[in-house]
């Protein structure tokens, strides 16, 4: 057989592979194709083909960029390469790859489309609306007289960038008017889910959670947010079976064996809780909150060392949420280091992080934890300070009454102590410790009166 009907032959046996989706071996047929004739533009356009298929998009983009070298440019050949030039994010090369469509066919409408979202990533935010507007003129007035499919997407990815302007009311329209188009559009529901959660309305969100799985019952990523959503909604059992769902499709999910570590502490199954803590760990170790699960297991165990230990590598770690660092905060404190605490919290108190101070109940804790540690380290007067000002946010909370009464006390100022008591008897019912200081503060006060009267 000769050199040319043999890349012939691997080129035929190609096709039967991709059409059987084995896409792994169509790709290595059409590679020893490739190498035997370079100047066939259709076997480019079929390697850019396969190689989409397997997700390696920017090498698809360059097959791509080979069959128009070869053939000339053409629409479904710089359609092809602009799609996988936005998905390898290169947003600005894959407008000009999409420019070049609409020159040559100004009625594709996908380019269009395609456009809104690559305008959208870089945050071309008026041109994004000008490619949407001129998506819809090829589809009519009620959206349905163009490919569905293309409209519903051009909704999605304008949605999208209003999303990024802060016009959430737009955008939860665009999703919507996305699903009347196409029902089934593959990401709508989620992202109206997201808006729901994001604006109180956990009803809807979790309708929209349930519709999307109805569609993609297998989606990872929606079933983690979903599974987050009930966690948060406190809906503890039925979080965990989402997570495990999402573990089936796939094990590799650190986070989700993290929240299942997290569900077993809560539930007192503190081996457990460990298991799935280290599996995270394996699977990720910079994942944060892995450290801050296992440390908070092994203080409760009374494993004083190696809660330090975990603690440690916590510390190590980047990216948590201030939830995770706060609840760090605190644990460093348990364990008696109350500078590191201190050093913890005080960027993130300082730096006005829109995570804690959006919940007045959050930030009070992080200033009552703060002022704990100052206390502890003999930094009075900020001790007095943070706690005052949690106070402010949320005034009758015991544990930091406790704080600005003891730190009073320490300063030497009864006056100071004795007003935050007085507030104390009026809000706060019961309070083991702010009876102990109550005694405290009586027996300063009455050894002050003494002095003065030896003094005499």
């Amino acid at each position: 057989m000769s050199q040319w009907h043999e890349a012939d032959h691997h080129a035929e046996r190609a096709q039967r592979f991709y059409r059987a989706g084995q896409w792994e071996r169509a790709l290595e047929e059409l590679r020893t194709a490739l190498d035997q004739r370079p100047g066939e533009g259709e076997w480019w356009f079929g390697l850019g083909l396969t190689l989409d298929a397997l997700e390696r998009y920017g090498e698809a983009a360059e097959a791509y960029q080979r069959a128009l070298g070869v053939r000339g440019e053409d629409v479904p050949g710089l359609l092809h390469l602009g799609v996988d030039l936005l998905r390898a994010g290169q947003p600005e090369a894959a407008i000009e790859a999409l420019e070049k469509v609409n020159r040559l066919d100004p009625s594709v409408e996908s380019a269009y489309a395609h456009r809104v979202l690559a305008c959208t990533l870089l945050e071309d935010h008026d041109e994004a609306e000008v490619m949407f507007y001129l998506t819809r003129q090829h589809a009519g007035d009620d959206g349905r007289g163009g490919d569905r499919v293309v409209q519903a997407s051009a909704h999605d990815y304008l949605a999208q960038s209003l999303v990024m302007r802060g016009e959430l009311a737009r955008a939860r329209w665009c999703w919507r008017e996305a699903l009347r188009i196409d029902p089934a559009h593959p990401e709508a529901n989620r992202r109206l889910a997201e808006l729901h959660q994001h604006g109180g309305e956990n009803d809807r969100a979790r309708h929209h959670y349930q519709r999307q799985l109805r569609l993609t019952p297998d989606d990872a990523e929606t079933l983690l947010d979903f599974a987050d959503f009930l966690f948060d909604a406190n809906r503890l059992a039925e979080a965990g079976d989402k997570y495990r769902r999402a573990l089936a499709v796939d094990g590799t999910l650190a986070v989700a064996h993290r929240r299942l570590g997290e569900l077993a502490a809560i539930n007192g199954h503190l081996g457990a809780a460990a298991d799935r803590y280290e599996r995270a760990a394996q699977l990720d170790p910079a994942l944060p909150g892995v450290g801050l699960g296992l440390a908070e297991v092994a203080l409760r165990q009374g494993e004083l060392d190696d809660a330090r230990r975990h603690a440690a590598r916590e510390l190590e770690v980047e990216g948590q949420s201030a939830e995770q660092l706060l609840t760090l905060g605190e644990l460093l404190h348990d364990l008696g280091d109350p500078p590191a605490a201190v050093r913890l919290l005080s960027p993130l108190i300082a730096g006005g992080d829109d995570r804690l101070f959006s919940d007045h109940a959050t930030y009070a804790r992080a200033l009552r934890c703060r002022a704990a540690a100052r206390l502890d380290v003999g930094q009075l007067a900020e001790a007095v300070e943070d706690a005052a000002h949690g106070l402010s946010l949320v005034p009758n909370d015991p544990g930091t009454l406790r704080v600005v009464v003891a730190a009073s006390l320490r300063c030497g100022d009864l006056a100071t102590a004795g007003r935050w008591l007085a507030r104390a008897g009026r809000t706060v019912q019961s309070d083991a410790g702010l009876r102990r200081l109550r005694r405290r503060w009586r027996w300063a006060k009455l050894r002050r009166v003494l002095w003065r009267r030896r003094a005499d």
